[in-house]
């Protein structure tokens, strides 16, 4: 079986692709595996690579009411899909432990994504209410995670958080990593940090350019070579360290056991969706109106879920039908799987990934024989 499993698992996307197609032309939809709500803009941080613009509340946030009703309790009518928490800064809103409280009640699996600046006061709430996994923002070595999150003590903050959740018996704490321009070649002197902080494992992501972040391009995407590095670190410490590429780096093919522990297939609009601040239901964590597929207010998410995401589940469109790649990245002209998996080591380094002339083009073709 382990053999079967392997071989089985090398093709597993095409597999799911081919299988949600037919589901789809037959007028069906799996339920989700996850359902992400970006539960509030407030932020107590501005960070620069922010894909919104976290800082304010944003007007006509759903309640808590609201989040309950329409969101909750849909998610059980879809086969309690896992919830994940973010924002912004989910622990600042007031009412969050009443809506954990509702998720527990309705045996809904939840987790949390948090900048962990907010999670020691509410350890009691965790305890009563036991999340599946939390993703605590760890940026790079100390001085340069307060100098990125502009607030001095912001990494003992998140390092303290990752070994309290770790105490009261958190399943997962992931650190995440976001790699940027300036911290892409640092990465090696987290590892110490990440291995005393008791933290299970390190998920690596790449800035997407939306949001603050569309304002800093430039200076945040790391540079293809950065990409290449960073792969081949991880590469080389998966033997020791639980450490992954995320969804932002798209897949590496027959490599892909090299850099996740899963093969990759783009979740958007096909496993997982993304709920906004408003209601908004998104393929993923973009913050363009324009894709959203409807709001839980005016109708409910089991049917958008059922009804929506049709060009993400069907053959024919360029980026949204093409489930090897990161959508969120490649509508933002910034795929990053050919620089990172694929791409010669000998190409000279640009600045960014855009002033490759015809490298992503040559980079994909040969990646599609």
């Amino acid at each position: 079986m382990g053999l079967l499993h392997r071989l089985f698992s090398r093709n597993a996307a095409a597999i799911w692709q081919a299988e949600t197609r037919l589901l789809h032309r037959l007028g069906y939809a799996r339920p989700p595996h996850a359902v992400q709500w970006i539960s509030t803009s407030m932020c107590d941080l501005k960070c620069p690579h922010c894909y919104s613009h976290a800082g304010k509340r944003q007007p006509g946030e759903l309640t808590a009411e609201e989040a309950c009703r329409l969101l909750v309790d849909e998610l059980v009518a879809l086969d309690r899909p896992n919830f994940v928490i973010a924002g912004g800064e989910a622990l600042l809103r007031r009412d969050f432990e009443s809506i954990v409280a509702h998720v527990a009640a309705r045996g809904v699996p939840w987790a949390l994504h948090t900048h962990g600046g907010r999670v020691e006061p509410l350890l009691p709430v965790f305890e009563r209410y036991p999340p599946v996994m939390v993703a605590v923002s760890l940026d790079g070595p100390r001085d340069y995670h307060d100098r990125f999150r502009g607030r001095p003590g912001s990494f003992d903050g998140a390092v303290r958080a990752i070994r309290a959740l770790k105490r009261l018996g958190c399943p997962e704490v992931v650190a995440g990593t976001t790699i940027t321009r300036d911290n892409a070649d640092r990465l090696a002197d987290m590892i110490p940090t990440i291995l005393d902080s008791g933290a299970d494992s390190w998920g690596l992501h790449l800035v997407t350019p939306e949001g603050r972040a569309g304002r800093h391009r430039d200076a945040l995407l790391a540079t293809p070579a950065q990409l290449r590095r960073a792969a081949a670190l991880v590469r080389r410490l998966r033997g020791r360290v639980h450490v992954e590429c995320d969804n932002e780096w798209g897949s590496a093919g027959a490599d892909d056991c090299f850099y996740r522990d899963q093969p990759f297939l783009c979740g958007a609009g096909r496993f997982v969706c993304v709920v906004s601040a408003t209601g908004e239901v998104m393929p993923c964590t973009t913050t363009d109106p324009a894709e959203s597929q409807g709001n839980i207010r005016d109708r409910r998410l089991r049917d958008i879920w059922a009804q929506g995401f049709a060009e993400f589940r069907t053959p024919g469109h360029a980026r949204r039908s093409d489930g090897l790649d990161c959508w969120l990245q490649t509508r933002n002209q910034h795929s990053c799987r050919g620089p990172a998996f694929f791409s010669d080591p000998l190409l000279p380094d640009h600045s960014n990934l855009s002033a490759m002339p015809g490298g992503l083009v040559t980079l994909r073709a040969e990646v599609g024989r």
